[in-house]
């Protein structure tokens, strides 16, 4: 394998591959394809940002710093690479966006190889009436990237111009991680200790103390049981009474009793004992890992969340002067014996008086403009693939191009994950680039991208 290497070292010229976007996918992949390919490459990572790290920067909680651990691996790669003296060259370019700056044509004819890496930047919708067009219903990728100083919407006068001292009851609907970091700095955004060493945006965060807000409802349409959060953010939820913010189940969704623990595994026995325990007064409490920080004596303003279950939107009011949301009306729904949601056939529904509503329904894929005269296959909110190998409208793999992370399966998991997905697709890129000529797409070469007259940033302006 030694000799192997050493041959294609010295024998095969060097390669060039670009990667659009330049978040945890993105990156990851260039720093596997950098760490690895015995093939002499030119990396190129490309950001319609001026700036790189993507969701790592723009979409995780400010408060969770560890999760953004990633970032100081891809300033190592990139600044290691950055220098001619190594096997491999890294660039990035900021401020371009393909399909628009430069063509992916363009980019597909110049390069050995193309991994759309640019993850899902859209929006799934409720599709109920009044979603559209009324003010205070925001996406949850909207609302994280405005707390997060996203510069698309940072400014934007839709959060900036709103009147945030008239919000009071917040609904979100989705109960994943994401619904969970909002629901904790709506409720939380007053307590320095928790947001002063933050990367937060001061914008967002002196607005949203703006708010008086005393009620939080995270709305998930199946039960408990099949709640989309993590141990470790419901745990920060709960711990939040320290500061006099306190939690609740209706005992219609949650009891100790409910299940059967021993048909579930760890980490679902570990909630519903964690659950159980906080609900319970402090003093009743019977573990410690519960009872270390006595709250504060309970008051009528008392900021308060809720997981609320078994229940999906039906229609959202507003004001017909303000244009403002007033409500929000839900069904009441049912599991069947074999798991199926159905709606209540009684016809049960629940209104909300509501001042701002989250949908924190999933991250939406978005193909590029060139897909549909390219002929490259999208379907279901990602790119058509064959295990990161992207597909044509007919099924047959498209030459030189691939796909990784989000955009290559959808937006599920977290950056780990999104790492594995990475490093498994820059494998078969080196792969594809070892296969001697008459087995790969020979593309006509055509000169070099010149950037000379168009205005983009580089690593080296990022590191200023």
């Amino acid at each position: 394998m030694t000799v192997w290497r050493r041959y294609i070292s010295t024998h095969v010229p060097r390669k060039k591959v670009s990667i659009i976007g330049s978040g945890p996918a993105g990156f990851y992949t260039a720093y596997h394809l950098l760490s690895k390919s015995p093939v002499p490459l030119d990396v190129t990572i490309w950001e319609k940002l001026p700036v790189p790290f993507g969701l790592s920067r723009y979409g995780v909680a400010p408060d969770h710093p560890e999760v953004k651990n990633c970032e100081e691996t891809f300033t190592d790669c990139a600044r290691k690479f950055s220098s001619h003296s190594e096997k491999h060259h890294f660039e990035f370019v900021g401020g371009i966006e393909i399909g628009k700056q430069i063509k992916l044509a363009q980019l597909l004819e110049n390069q050995d190889a193309v991994i759309l890496s640019y993850g899902c930047n859209g929006d799934r919708y409720l599709g109920i009436p009044g979603e559209q067009g009324t003010k205070g219903v925001f996406s949850s990728r909207q609302f994280v990237n405005w707390y997060n100083g996203h510069p698309s919407v940072a400014m934007d006068p839709e959060f900036t111009n709103f009147n945030w001292s008239g919000v009071r009851n917040v609904g979100i609907i989705g109960n994943g991680n994401v619904a969970l970091d909002i629901a904790r700095i709506l409720l939380s955004n007053r307590i320095d200790e928790l947001w002063k060493h933050t990367d937060v945006s001061t914008i967002a965060l002196n607005c949203l103390r703006k708010a008086p807000i005393h009620n939080v409802k995270i709305i998930g349409r199946r039960d408990f049981l099949h709640s989309k959060f993590t141990n470790k953010e419901l745990r920060e939820m709960w711990q939040l009474e320290k500061y006099g913010i306190r939690g609740n189940i209706s005992r219609e969704y949650f009891s100790e009793n409910m299940f059967d623990l021993g048909s579930h595994d760890r980490a679902f026995k570990r909630r519903v004992e964690m659950c159980s325990e906080y609900l319970k007064p402090f003093d009743q409490r019977t573990k410690k890992n519960f009872k270390k920080s006595v709250p504060p004596p309970r008051t009528q303003e008392d900021r308060q969340w809720k997981l609320d279950y078994l229940k999906s939107p039906l229609k959202i009011e507003k004001d017909n002067y303000t244009n403002r949301i007033q409500s929000l009306t839900l069904s009441h729904n049912l599991l069947t014996e074999d798991n199926r949601l159905i709606v209540d056939p009684n016809g049960k529904e629940v209104t909300y008086n509501l001042d701002l509503l989250i949908t924190s329904l999933g991250y939406a894929g978005v193909p590029l403009p060139e897909f549909s005269e390219l002929d490259i296959a999208f379907e279901k909110g990602h790119i058509s693939n064959e295990q990161g190998r992207v597909l044509n409208n007919d099924g047959d793999l498209f030459p030189g191009l691939y796909a990784s992370g989000w955009i290559r399966k959808g937006s599920q998991g977290v950056i780990a994950s999104t790492m594995q997905d990475s490093f498994e697709v820059a494998d078969r890129v080196i792969q594809d680039l070892l296969q001697p000529p008459r087995y790969i797409y020979e593309r006509k070469r055509t000169v070099d991208i010149d950037l000379s007259g168009t205005p983009h940033t580089t690593w080296a302006d990022w590191e200023k």
